[in-house]
């Protein structure tokens, strides 16, 4: 059995697979290959397929050792989850320009990390309540990626949030977890309420934005505080 993956990985025989990266000594003959618990080879099997990004869902038969059809489908990080109105910004200038343009919408920045353990169990929960905030734009920061940036944003705790509207700027931040979501939702409430005419969007601090310039993340092209 050959199992080919999109992202380059081919893998050969499911014995010879299981002797040669489990025992790592594929010449000892098909004497330990009997001994080795084909259920074990099954997991082993499974995590090293999702370390390449893929998620293995396989059908084997312990009775009998049957090789199955493996299937083998893309597998998204939890952290990659995404929607319409709730995306992770790619850069320093991407976060300045969506702020920059985003009118007199309210706009969520959610700052998290693959590593933060109170990240994972919020962020399906972020994702719902942007799904029911469509007037709202959520936006994402990995502080994994943009280490830097979230410095220069003093985000000193995760998972952490910030609101920005028009011409206010930043108007609220505060650290919630999923035990305290209430404090974003509340914060929805206050702060959601459509407004027009604000004039042009503040986006960030002018202090930030010079740290930011001065990390040469952003170049400023227009004047800042305008």
């Amino acid at each position: 059995m050959a199992i080919s993956l999109r992202n380059g990985l081919r893998l050969g025989g499911i014995n010879e697979f299981a002797r040669e990266n489990y025992y790592g000594l594929s010449s000892k003959g098909a004497g330990q290959a009997n001994e080795f618990n084909f259920r074990t080879k099954r997991i082993e099997l499974k995590r090293q397929i999702r370390s390449t990004g893929w998620e293995l869902r396989c059908n084997f038969n312990d009775s009998n050792h049957v090789e199955n059809p493996v299937e083998a489908t893309p597998y998204n990080a939890w952290w990659e989850m995404v929607h319409n109105n709730y995306r992770d910004i790619l850069s320093a200038e991407d976060l300045v320009g969506s702020l920059k343009n985003a009118g007199d919408k309210l706009v969520v920045l959610h700052f998290y990390s693959p590593s933060c353990n109170g990240c994972r169990p919020l962020h399906p929960k972020v994702h719902q309540i942007a799904e029911m905030h469509p007037e709202v734009i959520f936006l994402k920061v990995n502080q994994e990626v943009h280490k830097l940036l979230c410095d220069n944003l003093i985000v000193r705790v995760l998972p952490f949030f910030q609101f920005y509207r028009g011409a206010q700027g930043r108007i609220c931040s505060f650290s919630c977890t999923l035990a305290t979501i209430n404090k974003l939702k509340d914060a929805l409430k206050k702060h959601g309420i459509e407004q027009s005419g604000l004039g042009p969007a503040k986006g960030l601090e002018e202090g930030e934005l010079l740290n930011i310039a001065s990390n040469k993340e952003i170049k400023l092209n227009y004047p800042v505080g305008v």
